[in-house]
């Protein structure tokens, strides 16, 4: 290697930072656009800590020429050894650098004096280097610069007179005004930038002298006299002295300013007792005032013989500098002398524009035409760069001259379409307009206005768009759009880009018609062009000095480029999507999705195929057709330029599909009329357009919708997850592919095919397509070893399990054969999962298994990717087994094939849980102090953070809930089987001891919102998901009393989870507002998914789980009822509705308090049993038809369980009977029945049984009343006989009424024919109940005889009504079920009693007698039709005559 070489390689880390560092998001003026160009604060960034102790700074590029290097090397050794001397040594240095200065310059002289001037050399002049441009000066420039740079904040006189300074600075001075007037732009400011150093530097007593030595100085430059009194040059020599010397007034202004920051943030620093003062007044810097009023002059000019454009350029960008580092942006007021100096800023620009800039004419101009044509894209960059400065503080004139931000913005749109070709001037227009949109409520319509000013993106974007625009090198245009674009710089296309996107982001970008799809199609037709502009991955590390550093340079921005354009992209489909409704939102994604799907695709429409908006028989079918006809011809505009297009760009489309999927999916979760993805919802909506829209558009309100387009969405996912060019493979596209079918697996997993009627889903028509573009990602582990590029099929194998953990999660695969060959490869084998305990003393077998690598030219920071994808895989599954996401059928074919190593595999997803938990902690809480801490971050599966990949740290970081959720549950039923080793139990629990606090704590950080989601690849995982995964994981633990001890558990964490978790998810759920505080709990979206109501369920579990142990846990009995009571609490007092939305939580809260009341003492039972009871008959009553068969079960048994140990008597329990027999509430009536004495609950009750019976208006009370009559009644038969006496002696009569109305038909109702045949039903059965207790008392003839009487004449009524069976009635009505019921109570009674029914028989007149006697003897032939006996009648043949 050249040493040329290697000395540019001790650069290239430094060089990689600072390119690394102009990603942050830096603003200078309140610009991000200009925060990317002008910073001041990270460009310095010391690399480590040691490198902060000294006065550090980041070298410069290296350059391939050696004398170079040894220059530069000679002045930085010069500069650094400058403060070290003494004042005579550093005077002598001055004045050997001005005694050279002065040489070259006589030198010079001489050559030009023996020069013969003729025609050619005076035609030629500006072809010649100038003679001001040499070596000697520039070098003289960056001494002077490198040493001033070098000094202390305040240097010291060295003991010499106090006057204009040590004689160093005054040899300095007089050196660079020497300079100031040169012609060569890099002297001049060089030399201004010195003279602000010099007059900013010093102590304080010397810098006064100093500073008015040289802003005297100055004023004798701008009138043309130089230093040391030269007699007065010409008119070109004092407009460059002109310039410089209003430049070295900004420069000082600005280097004041600087000098003061660098002091107080010095100051903070050291910790000082007191903050110095920052304000203004404070500052003791130049006399502001009297450097602009040197300024002002040069402003008004407009004789060229008093001022030149070049000064007036000077002059404006000086009093653009001086302006923006005097007056502060914060400043809520302004003193009337800075509302004078923006009132003259603005009048500067005005007239500047309205008279500098013109043509030029012979009169005024004559001979300046070069000058001006030289000069204008500086003049036009800094008048926009002064109109962008003093935006800010345009609010304090809306009462003086409202119309100055629409006429700046005039002015700006005017110079653009004029003059819009040069880079500068659409770097400025772009950074202006940036801020305009930002003060965007200052703009109005001026009147006097030719362009439309109201809305800065209106003005904006056409040339924007220019500037982005491609080109089209063509023969024959086929428009005039065609020519109207050229390459443009890449600075004018980032800052057209970031200005873009600056206008996506603002709040009401939503609102601006301007950001349509138009502007989406010009983003990806520059996407394509520049994805073209890619240097190989390792080209900067490889290159040598024979390639110009600004090579590399170009490639790697133009990567900056594309990564900001997909950003813009992103935020333009948001900035379109937000704001609108339903239906706009809806078609907005369908026309995203559609052309994105001809991106990836390559379907573009071919000339002439151009169809009309308006169709005369516009049906559904052609409204799909027109809907894929305009996504190809959006993508068109892009595929124009190449087709197939580029893999980077099908890339980007694919995702921006899954994206717009997502969305879709969002937008479907809150719309409850339809569904966009269900296929009747959606014909049905189409339908319903067409008819109320008559104008047959394609728009928002006539549109597609994407089921009808589901088999052109999964052949774009198959063809992209199988991407290849030239026969190899495109892991980026295919990576982009996969993602797409796991979009389209949520958004179609569960819909059914209307094609068929056989129940199966939609996307199994394609399974043969997925599956194999699935088995293809998965598979990616064997075909990476074909390619260098291994790191793509990493992230293409992970990306391939989740997509065969979503199939096996909506059920997709249903044959085990082929389920068996798509798990094959992404099981973990036993060599990848060796057990090992947790390593404590130092010898750790993690790092040497997740490094291991088959390949040598395999990347080793993504190689580990392929254990975690397994590990994942094997995790989420099991886990989503336990949670029953994953049907039955799926989960038995599963459950064989992962209990392969489940103990090893548990042990190392538990390592991957705590290194994901610590690297998420250490980006949450990444800040100065803690920053290198966090990149050399050791974990248990990796030595150093810096060897891990993004991607590898993605997946760590997002899998963690997950590992955790699958190796707490692992470990605990590893240590619940007997056939587990004696020797590795310590091991396994050691390492749930090591599970438990992540476990805690990040369901606190993930509660409590402290969780800052500072990188936005970290959140892959949903919410909610996140939470489920962590509770279930506590649960565990929970659950396993008699593993996990008592000592195990902090106390009261679990008290303060609970509490949290009520607060934050439950209330927040059912709309509850905190009484404390007035505001409403809000944690979760308002949308719903699978993971939403997960998170509740496992939420109310836990909080059973601990009431169920709570005789095993510190957790706080108390704290606990009050929060399990509060919910039922409000919904007993109807600050909430009880709905199906909400009824398991209720339920479950309920189960909660029957755990606590069965574990409470004797002292706190006695008031919570009385709670209890009431709150269970509130929640009873007040609950819905529909739901009260939800709550009745679980009310039922916390009703039994007060009952069985309880602490009221029996009055008070008389109460409650009664009260829910008047209420309604039978269910519980009944289970109070059966489980209080008998004698109360009749007793306390019959009077409201007696009520409910007798009123006909309800026919649903009367069954609910008469089973749990009947019920009660069977129960007192046994225990108290006698009260059967009583109770229908009280309600026999309502009984046998009830029976006769509902089976004679005399009421009628809703739900009368529903009810019908239960009332008699449990109507005989009472009356049964009655006779067998009449039976059984040995009572006379003469007392029975008259209620069998009774109840014989409403059952022969009933009979003759509906008749039998075979022995209809023929009335309108009848049910011969109810008649067969009667019939049997006949025969029970003659069978049981037959003296008995012979009385009663005896009693019966003769026409009820003989249907009784029908009825017994049809009941006892088993109701066999009768048989006509009578004989058919022969045929006589001889009775036929011929």
């Amino acid at each position: 290697m050249h040493h040329n070489e290697r000395e540019a390689t001790l650069h290239l880390l430094a060089w990689r930072k600072k390119y690394r560092m102009r990603l942050h998001d830096d603003k200078f003026h309140e610009s991000p656009i200009l925060g990317l160009y002008l910073r001041e604060g990270d460009e310095n960034s010391i690399p480590t800590p040691l490198h902060g102790v000294g006065t550090w700074r980041e070298p410069f590029d290296p350059t391939g020429s050696s004398k170079v290097r040894l220059l530069d090397s000679a002045i930085h050794v010069f500069a650094a050894t400058f403060g070290l001397q003494d004042g005579h040594t550093q005077a002598k240095a001055l004045r050997m650098l001005e005694l050279m200065y002065t040489s070259s310059q006589m030198e010079k002289e001489k050559l030009n004096r023996f020069a013969v001037g003729t025609t050619l050399i005076s035609e030629s002049q500006g072809k010649v280097k100038p003679r001001e441009e040499d070596v000697c000066a520039s070098n003289v420039i960056a001494t002077i610069l490198s040493c001033l740079q070098a000094l202390p904040l305040q240097e010291a006189t060295y003991d010499t007179v106090i006057g204009v300074g040590p004689p160093w600075m005054e040899r300095a001075t007089n050196l660079l005004l020497r300079l100031l007037p040169s012609p060569s732009d890099v002297i001049r400011r060089g030399a201004a930038e010195g003279l602000s150093y010099l007059a900013t530097l010093g102590v304080s007593e010397d810098a006064h002298t100093l500073q008015s030595t040289i802003l005297h100085s100055l004023d004798e430059v701008m009138k043309g006299n130089t230093h040391g009194n030269q007699p007065k040059s010409q008119i070109d020599t004092i407009s460059f002295a002109r310039s410089g010397s209003l430049l070295a007034l900004a420069c000082i202004q600005r280097a004041a300013k600087r000098m003061k920051k660098t002091e107080i943030d010095r100051a903070v620093s050291r910790s000082v007792s007191r903050a110095p003062d920052t304000d203004d007044s404070a500052i003791d810097g130049p006399p502001f005032l009297i450097m602009m009023t040197r300024i002002l002059p040069s402003l008004t000019t407009q004789n060229p013989e008093a001022g030149s454009h070049l000064a007036r350029t000077y002059a404006l960008h000086s009093f653009g500098v001086m302006v923006s580092n005097s007056i502060s942006i914060s400043d809520e007021t302004l003193s009337p002398d800075r509302i004078q100096i923006i009132w003259k800023a603005v009048e500067a620009v005005e007239t500047s524009f309205l008279g500098a800039w013109s043509p030029a004419v012979s009169d005024i101009s004559k001979g300046k035409e070069r000058e001006k044509f030289a000069l204008e894209a500086a003049f036009l960059a800094v008048l926009l760069r002064l109109m962008t400065t003093i935006l800010p503080w345009l609010q304090h004139f809306t009462t003086l001259d409202r119309w100055i931000p629409s006429r700046f913005s005039c002015i700006a749109s005017t110079i653009l379409e004029c003059c819009g070709g040069h880079p500068v001037v659409l770097f400025e227009g772009a950074v202006f307009f940036e801020r305009l949109n930002f003060y965007k409520s200052l703009v109005s319509t001026n009147s006097c206005c030719v362009t439309m000013t109201e809305n800065p993106v209106g003005l904006a974007l056409p040339f924007l768009i220019s500037v982005i625009r491609p080109p089209q090198p063509k023969i024959v245009a086929d428009n005039e759009g065609d020519f109207t674009s050229c390459q443009g710089a890449l600075d004018a296309q980032r800052s057209a880009v970031m200005c873009l996107k600056a206008f996506c982001s603002s709040s009401d970008a939503r609102n601006d018609a301007f950001l349509s799809f138009d502007l989406a199609n010009a983003l990806y037709s520059f996407l394509h062009d520049r994805c073209g502009r890619r240097s190989f991955q390792h080209f900067t590390n490889c290159r040598s000095l024979a390639l110009s550093r600004a090579v590399t340079n170009y490639f790697e921005d133009c990567q900056l480029i594309e990564t900001e354009t997909i950003s813009l992209i992103h935020a333009l489909l948001k900035a379109q999507v937000l704001g609108r409704n339903a239906e706009d939102q809806s078609y907005i994604c369908m026309r995203w999705l559609l052309s994105t799907r001809s991106l990836v695709s390559g379907d573009m429409i071919k000339r002439g195929q151009q169809k009309s908006d308006a169709h005369d028989d516009f049906s559904v079918s052609t409204l799909i057709e027109r809907a894929g006809f305009i996504g190809r011809r959006d993508a068109s505009l892009t595929l124009e330029h190449s087709n197939p297009p580029r893999w980077q760009l099908k890339c980007i489309a694919g995702n921006v599909a899954s994206i717009v999927i997502g969305m879709m999916l969002d937008i479907d979760s809150k719309t409850e009329d339809i569904s966009m993805f269900n296929y009747k919802s959606a014909h049905a909506r189409c339908t319903e357009m067409l008819r109320d829209d008559h104008s047959h558009i394609y728009s928002n309100r006539l549109h597609s919708y994407p089921i009808f387009h589901v088999d052109e969405l999964v052949m774009m996912a198959c063809s992209a997850a199988a991407a290849t060019s030239n026969h190899s493979e495109i892991p980026s596209v295919q990576i982009s592919g996969v993602r797409i079918l796991i979009s389209l697996f949520h958004a179609f997993g569960r819909e059914l095919d209307v094609a068929t009627s056989d129940g199966t889903f939609v996307l199994q028509q394609f399974s043969s397509q997925i599956i194999s573009a699935v088995k293809h990602a998965i598979n990616s582990e064997n075909s990476h070893k074909d390619t260098a590029s291994g790191h793509e099929f990493h992230r293409l194998f992970a990306v391939g399990c989740e997509a065969l953990f979503v199939m096996m999660r909506y059920g997709f695969i249903t044959d085990s054969i082929a389920m068996k060959r798509l798990l094959k490869p992404v099981l973990v084998s036993a060599g990848e999962v060796p057990f090992s305990s947790y390593p404590s003393n130092g010898e750790n077998i993690f790092y040497s298994i997740s490094s291991k690598s088959v390949d040598i030219i395999d990347d080793p920071r993504t190689y580990p990717l392929f254990r975690i994808s397994k590990l994942s895989f094997a995790a989420r599954v099991s886990v989503a087994i336990e949670l029953s996401q994953i049907d039955q059928t799926s989960a038995s074919m599963l459950s064989d094939n992962l209990e392969t190593h489940k103990v090893a595999t548990a042990v190392h997803a538990a390592a991957y849980a705590i290194d994901g938990f610590l690297l998420q902690r250490c980006k949450s809480n990444l800040n100065d102090e803690s920053r290198y801490t966090a990149e050399n971050f050791t974990g248990l599966t990796f030595e150093n953070r810096s060897d891990l990949d993004d991607s590898v740290e993605y997946e760590i970081v997002n899998s963690w809930p997950t590992f955790t959720a699958y190796a707490v549950k692992s470990l605990l039923a590893s240590l619940q089987t007997s056939s587990s080793d004696d020797e590795i139990k310590p091991s396994l629990k050691e390492w749930l001891g090591k599970l438990y606090p992540i476990a805690c704590s990040g369901l606190r950080r993930a509660l409590s919102g402290t969780e800052r989601k500072c990188d936005s690849n970290l959140t892959k995982l949903h919410d909610s998901e996140t939470l489920a995964l962590l509770i279930y994981s506590l649960r565990c633990f929970v659950m396993e009393k008699e593993i996990v001890n008592y000592d195990f558990y902090c106390p009261h964490e679990l008290s303060n989870i609970v509490q949290t978790l009520t607060k934050n998810i439950i209330s927040g759920h059912l709309g509850l507002r905190d009484s404390t505080k007035g505001v409403q709990h809000k944690l979760m979206s308002d949308s719903r998914d699978d993971y939403h109501d997960l998170l509740l369920n496992q939420s109310c579990m836990l909080i059973e789980d601990i009431c169920r142990n709570l005789g095993h846990l510190p957790a706080k009995s108390i704290l606990l009822t009050q929060l399990v009571l509060q919910p039922l609490a409000a919904a007993q007092e109807h600050q909430m509705e009880i709905t199906n939305d909400n009824i398991f939580i209720i339920c479950s809260f309920v189960r909660s308090t029957q755990s606590i009341l069965e574990n409470c003492s004797a002292n706190e039972k006695a008031t919570l049993e009385k709670s209890l009871v009431q709150l269970s008959l509130s929640i009873l009553k007040d609950a819905h038809f529909d739901i009260i068969e939800k709550v009745n079960a679980t009310c039922a048994s916390l009703l039994k369980t007060c009952c069985e140990q309880t602490c009221m008597s029996h009055q008070e329990w008389g109460r409650v009977v009664a009260f829910a027999a008047s209420s309604g509430l039978w269910d519980a009536w009944t289970t109070l029945s059966s489980t209080l004495p008998s004698s109360v609950v009749i007793t306390s009750s019959i009077k409201a049984v007696k009520s409910a019976l007798a009123d006909f208006n309800r026919s649903s009370n009367h069954t609910n009343a008469l089973v749990a009559l009947r019920t009660a009644l069977q129960s007192a038969s046994t225990d108290s006989p006698s009260l059967i006496c009583f109770a229908l002696q009280h309600v026999g009569f309502e009984v046998l009424q009830l029976l006769r109305a509902y089976s004679l038909r005399i009421i009628s109702g809703n739900n009368f024919d529903e009810f019908r045949i239960l009332v008699c039903t449990e109507s005989v059965k009472i009356n049964l109940i009655a006779y067998q207790y009449l039976n059984s008392a040995s009572m006379e003839e003469k007392d029975v005889l008259p209620f069998l009487s009774a109840v014989f004449d409403v059952l022969v009524e009933a009979i003759s009504f509906n008749g039998l069976p075979n022995d209809p009635s023929g009335r309108n009505g009848a049910d011969e079920n109810i008649g067969r019921m009667c019939a049997q109570v006949f025969v029970h009674v003659a069978r049981t009693t037959p003296a008995m029914f012979k009385s009663t028989m005896t009693v019966l007149s003769v026409e009820r007698r003989s249907v009784l006697e029908a009825a017994v003897r049809a009941d006892m032939s088993g109701y066999v039709a009768p048989k006509n006996n009578s004989a058919k009648k022969k045929l006589n043949l001889k009775g036929f005559v011929r």
